[in-house]
């Protein structure tokens, strides 16, 4: 069931810019050929703004992302409520894709 609501994840999001990948052994999206999303561990991970970060653990709604226990990925976390997965997808892309342009990478 959960691989499920990856692949309707991938599927609303790849295209364009947008394609698959694999990050940390896991599966990924990725704008140009940085990562925004990741299938870890049957949970879905995004990366966002700090802001947006500290908003959504203060809220309950995410826990940073420590793929080793104890070590927080900076930048990263683990979405809560899959109601609103589809639109934290849609946030990371828009993020890492400008973060990218204003870098100068593709």
């Amino acid at each position: 069931m959960s691989d499920d609501r990856w692949e309707q994840l991938v599927d609303h999001a790849e295209g364009g810019e947008v394609s698959r990948g694999s990050m940390f052994g896991s599966r990924g999206l990725r704008t140009g050929k940085k990562f925004f999303a990741i299938w870890w561990q049957e949970q879905l991970v995004v990366k966002l703004p700090p802001a947006r970060l500290t908003e959504l653990v203060e809220a309950g709604q995410a826990a940073p992302f420590e793929p080793m226990e104890g070590r927080a990925m900076n930048g990263w976390v683990v979405a809560g409520d899959p109601a609103q997965w589809s639109g934290l997808v849609e946030e990371a892309r828009e993020f890492v894709a400008a973060e990218a342009s204003s870098r100068g990478s593709p």
